[in-house]
């Protein structure tokens, strides 16, 4: 039985773009710890949150593919290259994400989108704090806005309705806690 070579390891800074957009795909890494957000700008500079993605998730695509978008670190992250039997149950799930973004941009108002992006970062990412779950990630209404294809405005005003309303609380600039369950929304 022959040696297994190691697979190569990536370190990204948070704020680094191990993919970029339009560029032709090198292939699939592992996150092995970290968190990164996929984002696709259009021709008028409009930036839209794809998927935010962390443990055990897939970056990039498939040799000779183009990246339909850039992954950019949120925090530092460790990339492993995956081997050449690529595990297609991750990138269903992804698959699935971004679909249910896309339906998600069709069919709920703009308080509804922040809503749903809260409730899947705390579901995923979160953690348990007296009242609810945190996120850990910084926020700006900038990113919120891109998360769920909006301005910065309208994203502002869905966050001042829904912590009005109780279902999430501001904890510190950026910082939110998802009081569960939000609105009652189905779960994916």
């Amino acid at each position: 039985m022959g040696v297994v070579e190691p697979l190569p390891l990536v370190i990204v800074r948070t704020g680094q773009s191990p993919v970029r957009q339009g560029e032709p795909g090198t292939g699939l890494w592992r996150v092995q710890s970290g968190l990164l957000c996929a984002t696709v700008v259009n021709a008028h500079g409009r930036e839209l949150w794809v998927d935010v993605i962390g443990p055990d998730d897939l970056v990039g695509e498939v040799p000779g593919g183009i990246a339909p978008w850039t992954w950019r670190a949120l925090r530092p992250s460790r990339l492993v290259a995956t081997r050449p039997e690529v595990d297609h149950e991750a990138l269903a799930r992804r698959t699935m994400r971004t679909t249910a973004v896309a339906m998600d941009l069709a069919w709920l108002d703009v308080p509804g989108r922040i809503e749903r992006r809260f409730l899947d970062l705390a579901e995923r990412f979160g953690r348990p704090v007296p009242g609810g779950t945190a996120i850990p990630l910084l926020l700006r209404h900038e990113d919120l806005a891109a998360l769920a294809g909006t301005t910065r405005e309208s994203a502002s005003r869905a966050v001042r309705t829904l912590t009005t309303a109780g279902l999430i609380a501001r904890t510190g600039r950026g910082r939110y806690v998802v009081r569960a369950p939000l609105r009652g929304l189905p779960r994916r």
